[in-house]
């Protein structure tokens, strides 16, 4: 006879305003708690932050020198580039002060490097309860920056806050530990909606779906049955193919140039970013957003992916996120004209010590500073 392991019925406690997390019955001695929360409720909007035509962002910066850095380095670019936008500073120790300013300015700039295990599990609270829901991010060869490989250009669409990092785990008996990985239909549906409405905004020809469903066939099967259901209305504009984990490793590290825009779940979406991004050069050159339906939170992927082995912010990375602020608030001239100025720096060999230049960061910055202020003293 089959003897079934015995799981005590769950409580919910709630531990702190909007925040609702699942512990095991108190009376049972061999359960643990379940850490996350599935999100079942819409996230309350507000209304935009925008007065007298000036948008506020949060901009999350650090007590260390890697946080003032890179807040200095906002400041500075928002100010050169004369854009109606300014920043509402938020020291990263203040949680609950920048989910309530995220949640009504609807846009953030985080710059801090979230690296111990405490502020991490904030960060994917954060996406879970603002429902961050995609994670995006540009990868592209640069001549001169250690790209691998010429004409790389690979858009990564990733899944953000279900699956795996639900966080859903607990000890049915004494000795056993298993960790849930909650997929649904519904989620499954709004990630690939969004993830092909803004495959075909940014003119992507091709979408590899990147997934384990020979491992998988229940979790990765229903994403990739569900693809192809959602492709058909987009068949037009983009082809959908299929490609199995271990095979895009090893077409990324031979063949990068095939890919031209990446979809995958959250198990795999961010190691497929680190992959995409030393392929052409380093993280370091490029900046991520973690965006939902209203609200959307812009970071050099440096941040994303929580690299602490260098020890300054990269101006590169922070200059691509303000770019990308810039564009989601609406102000694509402006978004253009930096981007210019940051592949101009480029061209001139201006580089950082890193990428074998002798030019220091706030070099960089400065450098693009003041050819926007020269820019904007011209058009008066």
């Amino acid at each position: 006879m089959l003897h079934y392991m015995r799981v005590e019925r769950l409580l919910l406690a709630k531990i702190s305003v909007g925040q609702v997390r699942h512990f095991a019955d108190p009376t049972s001695l061999i359960s643990t708690y379940v850490k996350g929360a599935l999100r079942t409720d819409p996230v309350n909007v507000l209304p935009k932050s925008k007065y007298g035509g000036i948008n506020t962002v949060t901009l999350l910066t650090g007590s260390n020198l890697i946080g003032k850095q890179g807040a200095k380095f906002v400041n500075a670019l928002l100010q050169s580039t004369q854009v109606p936008v300014e920043s509402q500073n938020i020291d990263a120790g203040h949680t609950d002060d920048y989910f309530n300013s995220v949640l009504r300015n609807r846009a953030a700039v985080h710059v801090d490097i979230v690296c111990d295990a405490e502020q991490k599990q904030k960060a994917m609270k954060m996406n879970n309860d603002l429902d961050l829901y995609l994670f995006k991010t540009h990868t592209r060869s640069f001549p001169g920056f250690n790209c691998r490989f010429p004409d790389v250009d690979i858009q990564i669409i990733g899944q953000n806050n279900t699956g795996i990092y639900s966080e859903l785990e607990y000890s049915p008996v004494k000795g056993v530990v298993e960790a849930i990985s909650v997929c649904t239909e519904e989620t499954n549906k709004k990630y690939l909606n969004g993830a092909f409405a803004s495959a075909v905004q940014a003119d992507r020809k091709r979408v590899t779906l990147v997934n384990k469903a020979r491992e998988w066939p229940v979790v990765d099967g229903a994403l990739v049955d569900c693809a192809k259901s959602i492709h058909d209305e987009y068949k037009d504009d983009l082809e959908l193919e299929f490609m199995e984990m271990e095979d895009c490793i090893v077409r990324l590290i031979t063949e990068p140039q095939h890919f031209d825009c990446i979809f995958a779940s959250d198990r795999y979406a961010t190691f497929l970013a680190t992959i995409c991004s030393g392929i052409c050069g380093g993280a370091t050159l490029f900046s991520a957003v973690e965006m939902g339906d209203s609200h959307a939170v812009f970071k050099p992927l440096q941040t994303k992916l929580s690299l602490t082995n260098y020890p300054m912010l990269s101006p590169y990375g922070i200059v691509s996120t303000i770019v990308d602020l810039f564009a989601y608030l609406g102000h694509d001239r402006c978004a253009e004209s930096l981007w210019c100025e940051l592949i101009r720096t480029m061209d001139e060999g201006i580089k950082t010590k890193e990428f074998g230049g002798n030019d220091t960061g706030e070099y960089v910055i400065c450098n693009i500073v003041n050819q926007l202020r020269c820019r904007g003293l011209k058009s008066n």
